[in-house]
């Protein structure tokens, strides 16, 4: 539905920027489910969401921008809840995330996206530009190992459960 001043909702300016953006995002994710994303056009984002361009482009930079900050949402949710278990095991947390999210996982997988993952996961526990070099060194093999690792399980297509994966790494880094 488009917004006119009739259909405004009296939100705050903070939330109708939350509801652009959740749509924006719903929308995405519901046209890849039928369309690659480099095939899907703005108009197109925009007409099933129901915002206009300026929308669009006051919140995202690009299509690629939708999925990022969607990936990057669905990680710190996860990593709130995951650090409040009582048995947490960050590794096994982390393969639980990508099963939780196979679907959105495996579609950017499939349409060659993957590197936002890896994106996300070096956003998350990747090195950061204050980290003394050898914590960069050490969080870098961490995040691109672990890329790695969630990778090549979505190619194999996750015959594994978590449970499995993590005693897999576990075993691998003795």
């Amino acid at each position: 539905m488009r917004q006119t001043v009739r259909t405004v909702s009296p939100m705050s300016n903070e939330g109708r920027n939350l509801y652009v953006v959740e749509h924006i995002t719903d929308a995405v994710l519901k046209l890849m489910q039928t369309t690659h994303l480099n095939d899907i056009s703005i108009s197109q984002i925009c007409d099933e969401a129901g915002v206009g361009r300026a929308s669009f482009y006051r919140n995202f930079d690009s299509k690629e921008d939708v999925i990022s900050k969607h990936l990057k949402s669905l990680l710190d949710n996860w990593w709130l809840n995951a650090i409040q278990q009582p048995d947490f095991n960050l590794v096994e947390a982390i393969f639980t995330h990508y099963w939780n999210n196979r679907d959105l996982c495996i579609r950017l997988y499939e349409q060659g996206l993957s590197h936002l993952n890896l994106q996300s996961i070096k956003e998350a526990c990747g090195p950061k530009p204050e980290h003394e070099n050898f914590v960069a060194y050490t969080t870098a093999y961490f995040s691109y190992g672990l890329y790695g690792w969630i990778e090549e399980w979505f190619n194999r297509g996750m015959q594994e459960t978590p449970k499995e994966m993590a005693a897999l790494w576990a075993k691998h880094n003795k």
